[in-house]
């Protein structure tokens, strides 16, 4: 028994470390891949089949060059917010925080509604709203966890089910390998929804509030080396990557055109791989939607802090009433929106990243790209990449808002 104690207690420990080297990397994969990714995904796979998987690696580079730019201002421990501080002024800070914040929780709206929805589907609960106050419940309590090790840990075995979840669903559907390596190949369309397609995908990989995260940890991390940044934030995404190509196979190979609704995309699954799978894609989506909701907020949770001049650590109490706000702030829109209006979690979830992403992604990249040459000084390489990130950002965000008003006047 003392041998297998011992033995348990090695697993423990190197499971705690790969969690201190690699969590921060897997809580931006967190963020990123919540309902509004998933049913976006769907929409790729659904619609374009294998065609959009050469899209990823794409969004994998310039989610890392984006990266790249915040790891750098980490090491220095050089918060985003205090930077834009700086720049702005305190006084337009504080309303460009709050502001940023409240569109940022947009996104926890959306994902709040999906995970309520889930609870409701899996337990004998039959109301929508109690599942969704629930479920923000729930994301409070994680905040109340304090500790940052202690919500990385938690976000961390969260991701690794989720992923492990649609691998299992994938590898039952024995996917066409040659046909899914063809669509890796490069293949351009301009036809305004497939456009449309591939900079929604790029918007949904690379995640503005993850920057705000990132600058803010040097306290919780005490990481000096960029080389350590970029080891975490690339294992980061590269799971995001893998997890998105793993939702577009299975529904470019079982999933039929038409509304999508919260279980929609598993339903034809049932006939080629059994009814089980109804349980396990709800679990995934409920635990993608989860996470996604309340580790996007962490950035607010920074950021209204830091323009405000509060210098805030994670888990501290401006942090947490911040978070805490926000998390009610997004069941009182979410619920009168689904009770008074025609939107449905899976609708919400599919038109919040849109809403999210317009304003703050283009203002979060030029910002990263100021502050990356005030405080290093890049090659002319570096300036190139970096700036091209930048210029794509505003690309997406373009697209997106004309995609946007469209859903909008449609609705409308």
């Amino acid at each position: 028994m003392e041998g297998y104690s011992s033995a348990v207690d090695v697993l423990f420990e190197k499971a705690k470390e790969a969690v201190h080297q690699y969590g921060l990397g897997l809580l931006f994969a967190a963020n990123i891949f919540g309902a509004g990714s998933i049913y976006i995904l769907t929409e790729a796979g659904v619609g374009f089949g294998f065609g959009l998987l050469w899209v990823l690696p794409l969004t994998l580079g310039v989610g890392l060059t984006m990266h790249e730019m915040s790891a750098r201002l980490a090491t220095i421990n050089e918060p985003l917010m205090e930077y834009i501080t700086d720049v702005i002024g305190p006084t337009a800070a504080k309303p460009f925080a709050v502001g940023i914040a409240f569109i940022m929780q947009f996104w926890s709206v959306a994902n709040y509604a999906i995970a309520g929805a889930a609870l409701v589907y899996i337990t004998p609960l039959d109301n929508l709203y109690v599942g969704i106050i629930l479920m923000a419940a729930l994301g409070i309590a994680l905040v109340e966890l304090r500790v940052y090790s202690r919500i990385e840990g938690v976000i961390a075995a969260l991701v690794l089910a989720i992923f492990a979840s649609y691998l299992v669903i994938v590898a039952n559907l024995q996917p066409p390998l040659e046909s899914i390596a063809s669509g890796f190949v490069p293949a351009m369309n301009l036809e305004f929804e497939y456009l449309t397609m591939v900079i929604a995908l790029m918007g949904t990989t690379v995640y503005y509030p993850n920057f705000f995260i990132q600058t803010s940890m040097r306290s919780e991390k005490d990481w000096d080396s960029i080389s350590r940044y970029r080891r975490d934030h690339t294992v980061g995404l590269a799971a995001v990557v893998a997890l998105s190509a793993t939702v577009i196979v299975a529904a470019a190979i079982a999933v039929p055109d038409g509304t999508l609704t919260l279980i929609a995309p598993a339903e034809p699954l049932t006939d080629m791989i059994g009814p089980w799978v109804l349980g396990v894609f709800v679990l995934a989506v409920g635990a993608a939607s989860f996470t996604s909701a309340t580790g996007t907020l962490f950035a607010a949770g920074f950021m209204v802090p830091q323009a405000y001049g509060v210098t805030t650590r994670f888990g501290d109490a401006p942090f947490r009433w911040t978070v805490h706000v926000l998390i009610g702030l997004s069941v009182l829109i979410a619920i009168p929106i689904i009770a008074f209006t025609g939107f449905t979690p899976v609708s919400l979830a599919l038109m919040m990243p849109a809403v999210n992403g317009v304003v703050g992604l283009p203002i979060t990249a030029l910002a990263l790209y100021a502050a990356v040459n005030r405080f290093f000084d890049p090659s002319r390489l570096e300036r190139a990449i970096f700036l091209t990130a930048v210029a794509l950002m505003f690309a997406v965000s373009a697209t997106t808002a004309q995609s946007l008003t469209r859903s909008i006047l449609e609705l409308l």
